[in-house]
Parts: structure tokens; C-alpha cells; sequence
């Protein structure tokens, strides 16, 4: 772009007012402006002529602007609804075009080719002409944001764009952005970056200074001759549709394509010379068909589709997410004799789109269903709670009643425990945090445990329970307590599930290399829909109040997961509701060779009499029936509320056992236990950590401050008993008797 020197040349008033002014090939004008009267009055007729000699126009200004300039065209007798639908008027937002090809607050050159060339091209190709007049003000917004550096790499960039499009360009800036000194060499600057420049409609004072720095710095930018004829405007187009990142493709009213750009070969695999001359559903799915019917319909009526999000075919049979722009195309006369599209691959941004609605899905069912559970886990805490507290105050108003009132209790307290359990369970192998004592386990004797475990509620519930056990049974490498939690837990299912007084069926079998075990039920079966769900956690939450029995929807999921843990397989199948449910599962056979089990330890063996206990808890509740029961089995009990208190205690009194809370105040429970096991004297002390903490992170740092054992709250007479038979004091081979 070559530039003179017009330092000699009279200064005219504005675009208007100078001759050819409106026509001139890619002139880029700049108008100042205090009045925004006075510059409506200049863009009308800048544009008026424009769009009276055929030519089109784009406006690329702030909503009142646009609304303002609109207003004054109508008044000028222009059908801009008419000229919008055959491509000749188009108006776009400057602070939203802006943002699309802004990058950290500087204009990137890549991105505004894509928008703004995109978009005058767009308007030639729509209009038939070579020449496009433009309005900008988006110059005038960076300014307005302190930004002048960006405004003026903003009107580089459009004069880079004018070196391969034909367009005239008027920007307006008002003059008080530019007041005070500083300014000077700024506007100086965008005066240079123009081939002309207007002063305001009126300079007085340190305006007349300005209009002087207007006329001393006014260059002109000769981007073509006068005379440049449409054969070179039509190659500068080509050049634009060669080179553009979206592909580009010409079809005849009929549906012929015409022109296919290399970007439309690179997106659709088709070759120009493959796709010119065949239809245009070539790339259209059959199911979208009538969206092209609909489309020339359109284009045929002079109206433009902008941004239409639809899909397409490539040649090896993909489907792609695109976002298509249709503009009609008219001949020398103006007729409509085709249509030009503009197709950009969107399937990446779909792909993300479908992405993020998924996870907000998901994110929404999670909700949901914590919400579901949070309820769910309210009434099932308050069932058993109720059930307790009744039964204590029948049991004090009526002793007649006690023992059937402390059964009640027994069993509802138990009920609790099992909660809780299952909760934290969950989250340890939701966490990974699950550790499993491994060893060769027989699978019968996991099941016949299991069953004694359970048998209080098959009796109650006055099920049948068949047991099929192999003479020779399967063995297997796992934990034999976690083993045993996953038949108690599909035994428990079966029996809430089934209406009293059903069978539950039992069955262990050696299947090739595996161990499987089924329990199959004639209870109230699954529906089709919910089989997949069965395992799914809180799926019992999700069948909401009608369901048949109490439950959290936990139990199965912990089946799930611990089976997987020992590298088995856990399924379950339902002819459906009133149908029964087996549920099944399997782990590796391990030879029977390898089945070395540890010789069973009976409850009591090593003691025969009573220990001396010292509890240390500082609820006082807990620790007064704590103290209770174990009197009741004959024991001696001394109880301290705090870590201190303990020291003191043991000192006058060595106690055989300890039963240690953690979270005790002033000094906690681990604090406490690496003292006793600093005396000497005390050393014969067993010491066992009795919390509500029961994670494996609490057993193992019990177990490293001193503790002998680990057991989580509720104490129950049988876990005490074997605790009795299992442990030993550290100073002799039995637990001292009183």
C-alpha cells in the first residue's frame, strides 16, 4: 500500500463533502466528532449513496447507534428489511464483534480476519458487487477504554484486509477521548493509519490546535488505482475463498454445486473436481433432506440463513456438527441465481457442549439422589431410635414387659450398628482405602457363619432357608470377615425382600476355576429397568417410601464392591416384580492344597474368670453401661472420664484391661496409651482403643501409639468375649483373675 504526502492538500470537512469521497475503492476515513448529530448526518451519507448505486453496506456500531442510523436511512426512503434479506444491509454489534477476535486486550490478526473478512466477504458475495461501504466504531471503544495502542493496531489490521478486499471504511472517534497534550501523538498516529481525515464540525481553542495536528499529519494510503476493474475485485475474493479456514460452497437453485473451496474438500473429503457438478446432497444426511428444501426456498425469496446449526456427511461417512450461513446469489441484474454457504466444523464444540449437559445431568441425578438419601437416612436412623425409646419406657413403666421391651432395644441398637458400618464402609472403598487380610478361606464355612449371623431375622421374618453345601468345598484366597459380610448382606437382602414366610435358597458349587455362590428368593422380584441399578449406590433410596423394607441402599453396593476387591464377579437376574431374584458370586478357586486355615479359637478360651476393666470415656452414659454390662458378666469395672484421671487410677489399682476412648479431653486416647506404655509397672496392661473411629487410618495409628486391639463402638457382650479369648496381657500368658 503505497502512502503520499498531503500535508499540500486543502482539508476537506468531512466524507461527504469530498468529491468521490464515497466511491473511492478501499478509502479508509476517519471522522472526529463532538455531535452525535452531526456524525449520524455524516454516516447517512456516507452510506445513502452506497445503497441507492446498488452497492453493499455494513454497520458495525453500538445498538442506539445502529437503531439511530436505521432510523435515518428509513427516513431517506431506503426498505432496509429488504436490503437486510438480500445480504446488502448488515449491522453487527461492535463491543460483541470485538470480543470475538480480542485476545488478552489485543486485536489478534488471525481472528479478525475470520470475523470481519468473513463477514465482507460474505456481504459481496450476497450483494454481487466489488465494493462494500463500512461504518466502524469499535475503534472508538478501545479508545473509550483507555486502550488506544489496540485502536490503533485495529485500523492496521484493516488496512491488511484492504490489500485483498475492496471496501470503503469510515471510522469515528469523538473528540473527547483526545483532550489534553498527551493525546497528540495518538491521534497524530491514527491520523497517519488513514487516507483521510475529517475534523470536527467545529474547532475553536485547543480544538483549532487539534484540527492543526489533523491537517500537518494527514497521509493517504493509495491502496488501488481508480480505475481497478471487477475482474481484479472478483480475484481478491477468490483469494479470500482459497484461503479460508471455513469451507466455502457455491450451488445453483437447483441444488448443483458450483464452486467448493479447499477448506470444503479438507472438511468433507470430497475433491472439487469430485464434488462440482453434483447435487448438493452429496454432504446432507437423508434425515435432513427437507432442511434443504427449506433453505433454497428461502434463498429463492432473497433471504439469508445466518448461523444455522445443522449436521452433514463426509465422503468416508462421518458425521459432522456444523454451523452454516446460506446468503443468496444474485446476477449483474440482480436476479437470484444461487446460493453461497459458509460451513464451519462446530462437532468439537458440540462435543464439549454434549459434555458439559451430561456432567451438569449427572450433577443434577447426584443431587437428587443425595437429597434422596439424606431423607432416607433420616427415617432410618429414627425408625430404630423410636423403637428404643419406647421400648426403654415400657420397660420402666411396665417391668412386666421389660425383657420383651430389652429385646426390642437389643435388636434396633444392632440395626444401628449395622448402619453405620455399612456407611463407612462405603466410604472406604469408595476412597481406597479398604485393606483386606488375605488368606485361603473355605467358601462353606464363610456361608455357614453368614447364616448363624443371620438366623435371628430369617426366624423372625419365618423364612425357609435351604442351605446346599459341595462335601468338598471351594476355597478361596480373601479376607474371612469380608467374605462373610457379603453373604450376610445378600442373606439380609433376600429376607427383607421376601414377604414373610418365603423360601431363601442358599447354594455353593465349584463352576470350572470358580467358587460361586447364589442366594435365590421367591420375594417381591426386580422390575427390568432397575436390574442394571441394583448394585448402583442408593438404589434402594431411589425406589422411594413404597418400598418393601427399611434400608439405605448400601448393601449391595458394598457386595459389589467387596467382591470385586477379591477379584470376583457379583450379578443378579429377575423374571421381574412378584418373580423372585438370585443374586450371584463368584471368586478364583484357589487349590485345595494351599488350604491351610488357622485352627478355630473358641469365644472363651484363655479365661475362665473375672478381669479387672478400667473404662476411660468422658460420656458418662457410655461408660456407666459399659460398666453395668460387664459387672453383669462378672467382671470388675472402674471407670475415669478423662486421660489424667486414668494415669491416676491404674497407678493405685493396675487393672488387667483397658477400654480406651480416643477423643477424650485434655489428653486423648493415644496420648493416654503411650504413657501406660511408658511405665514399667503397668506393662501386663492390655490395652484396647474403644471409638467410633473406624477407619484403617485409626486402627493403625491405635495400634502404633500402644493399643493391643482396635474395636468400634457399640461394645457387644460377644465381640467382648472373644476379645477376652483372643488377647493376651503383655507381661504373662493370660489375663490376670480376680
Amino acid at each position: 500500500m503505497e502512502r503520499t504526502d498531503l500535508s499540500d492538500l486543502d482539508l476537506p470537512s468531512s466524507p461527504s463533502t469530498a468529491e468521490g469521497s464515497e466511491t473511492d475503492d478501499s478509502a479508509h476515513v476517519v471522522q472526529f466528532y463532538d455531535d452525535h448529530t452531526f456524525l449520524l448526518d455524516v454516516i447517512g451519507r456516507f452510506i445513502g449513496p452506497a445503497l441507492g448505486g446498488g452497492e453493499a453496506c455494513l454497520i458495525i456500531a453500538t445498538a442506539p447507534h445502529q437503531a439511530q442510523i436505521a432510523e435515518q436511512l428509513a427516513a431517506r426512503g431506503f426498505d432496509l428489511s429488504a436490503l437486510s434479506g438480500r445480504g446488502r444491509y448488515v449491522t453487527l454489534d461492535a463491543a460483541e464483534t470485538l470480543s470475538r477476535f480480542m485476545v488478552d486486550g489485543w486485536p489478534d490478526e488471525k481472528r479478525f480476519v475470520e470475523v470481519v473478512g468473513a463477514t465482507v466477504t460474505q456481504a459481496v458475495a450476497a450483494g454481487q458487487v466489488p465494493h462494500v461501504h463500512a461504518f466502524g466504531e469499535m475503534v472508538a471503544l478501545l479508545c473509550a477504554e483507555g486502550r488506544p495502542e489496540a485502536a490503533i493496531r485495529l485500523e492496521e489490521l484493516w488496512n491488511d484486509l484492504a490489500k485483498t478486499l475492496s471496501f470503503s471504511l469510515l471510522c469515528a472517534y469523538p473528540l473527547g477521548a483526545f483532550r489534553g497534550q498527551a493525546y497528540g501523538a495518538t491521534l497524530l498516529r491514527i491520523c497517519g493509519a488513514h487516507s483521510r481525515a475529517f475534523p470536527s464540525e467545529g474547532l475553536n481553542g485547543h480544538e483549532d490546535r487539534l484540527g492543526f495536528i489533523v491537517g500537518s499529519s494527514q497521509k493517504v494510503e493509495a491502496i488501488e488505482t481508480q480505475g481497478m476493474g471487477r475482474e481484479i475485485a472478483q480475484a481478491r475474493l477468490a483469494a479470500i475463498v482459497e484461503n479460508s479456514d471455513d469451507a466455502i460452497v457455491s450451488k445453483s437453485l437447483d441444488g448443483i454445486i458450483t464452486s467448493w473451496n479447499p477448506a470444503a474438500e479438507r472438511m468433507f473429503g470430497w475433491t472439487s473436481a469430485e464434488a462440482v457438478g453434483r447435487h448438493i446432497t452429496l454432504i446432507i444426511p437423508r434425515d435432513r433432506r427437507a432442511e434443504e428444501d427449506e433453505a433454497l426456498s428461502r434463498i429463492r425469496r432473497g433471504e439469508m440463513l445466518d448461523h444455522f446449526d445443522t449436521v452433514r456427511i463426509t465422503k468416508d461417512g462421518r458425521l459432522l456438527n456444523i454451523s452454516l450461513t446460506i446468503s443468496p446469489i444474485r446476477d449483474s441484474e440482480g436476479r437470484i441465481v444461487g446460493a453461497s454457504k459458509i460451513a464451519r466444523d462446530v462437532t468439537e464444540k458440540k462435543g464439549l457442549e454434549a459434555e458439559l449437559s451430561d456432567k451438569l445431568l449427572q450433577l443434577a441425578d447426584g443431587d437428587r439422589r443425595k437429597d434422596e438419601f439424606l431423607a432416607m437416612l433420616g427415617h432410618e436412623l429414627r425408625n430404630p431410635l423410636s423403637a428404643v425409646r419406647n421400648a426403654v419406657v415400657t420397660a420402666r413403666l411396665d417391668p412386666s414387659r421389660r425383657d420383651r421391651a430389652l429385646d426390642i432395644a437389643y435388636r434396633q441398637t444392632d440395626q444401628l450398628a449395622r448402619l453405620v458400618d455399612d456407611l463407612l464402609d462405603v466410604a472406604r472403598i469408595t476412597r481406597g482405602r479398604m485393606t483386606l487380610r488375605m488368606e485361603t478361606v473355605r467358601l462353606a464355612g464363610v456361608v455357614e457363619r453368614a447364616v448363624e449371623t443371620t438366623r435371628d431375622l430369617l426366624e423372625t421374618r419365618a423364612h425357609l432357608l435351604t442351605l446346599a453345601l459341595p462335601d468338598e468345598s471351594p476355597h478361596v484366597n480373601g479376607d474371612p470377615s469380608r467374605l462373610e459380610q457379603i453373604v450376610v448382606n445378600l442373606i439380609t437382602n433376600a429376607a427383607k425382600y421376601t414377604e414373610p414366610g418365603g423360601r431363601i435358597e442358599v447354594m455353593v458349587r465349584r463352576e470350572g476355576e470358580q467358587a460361586v455362590l447364589r442366594v435365590r428368593d421367591n420375594g417381591v422380584g426386580i422390575a427390568p429397568e432397575m436390574l442394571p441399578r441394583v448394585f448402583d449406590l442408593f438404589a434402594q433410596a431411589q425406589r422411594g417410601p413404597a418400598r418393601v423394607e427399611g434400608g439405605l441402599g448400601i448393601g449391595l453396593t458394598v457386595v459389589q464392591r467387596l467382591v470385586e476387591l477379591h477379584g470376583g464377579r457379583a450379578e443378579v437376574a429377575s423374571e421381574g416384580l412378584g418373580r423372585g431374584s438370585e443374586f450371584s458370586v463368584s471368586f478364583p478357586c484357589v487349590p485345595v492344597a494351599d488350604a491351610n486355615p488357622a485352627p478355630a479359637r473358641s469365644a472363651g478360651e484363655g479365661h475362665g474368670g473375672p478381669v479387672r476393666v478400667l473404662v476411660v470415656d468422658d460420656n458418662a452414659d457410655v461408660a456407666e453401661g459399659l460398666m453395668m454390662l460387664l459387672e453383669l458378666l462378672g467382671h470388675r469395672v472402674r471407670v475415669a472420664h478423662d486421660g489424667m484421671a486414668a494415669l491416676e487410677a491404674v497407678r493405685v489399682n493396675v487393672p488387667d484391661l483397658m477400654l480406651v476412648d480416643i477423643g477424650l479431653p485434655g489428653m486423648d486416647g493415644y496420648e493416654l496409651a503411650r504413657r501406660v506404655r511408658q511405665d514399667s509397672r503397668l506393662m501386663g496392661v492390655v490395652l484396647v482403643a474403644l471409638t467410633g473411629y473406624g477407619r484403617d487410618e485409626d486402627k493403625r495409628k491405635a495400634i502404633e501409639a500402644g493399643f493391643d486391639d482396635h474395636l468400634v463402638k457399640p461394645l457387644t457382650v460377644e465381640t467382648f468375649q472373644k476379645l477376652l479369648g483372643r488377647l493376651e496381657p503383655r507381661g504373662g500368658p493370660s489375663v490376670t483373675t480376680a
